[in-house]
């Protein structure tokens, strides 16, 4: 591996989880190209506008995800 990709690479990595997430997304749109995909990020941009609606109104219950895994596996091994 290229020095110049380990320092990247370790540079990304110090980042807090929401930059690590934007620079996941920019180096995977790179790979595949985002031609097209215009209508697809409008509809995710509709979605979470409704979503995030939804959480301010208390309309929708806030589940800790660690929690729904549990709930959600012990309910596949019974």
């Amino acid at each position: 591996m290229a020095p110049e990709t380990v320092d990247v690479m370790r540079d990304a990595l110090a980042l807090d989880a929401d930059q690590r997430a934007v620079v996941a997304n920019a180096l995977i749109e790179s790979l595949h190209g985002s031609e097209g995909t215009e209508h697809i990020d409008a509809t995710w941009r509709v979605e979470a506008t409704q979503r995030l609606a939804e959480i301010r109104s208390g309309s929708v219950e806030l589940v800790d995800a660690d929690d729904h895994f549990t709930r959600l596996r012990a309910s596949i091994t019974r």
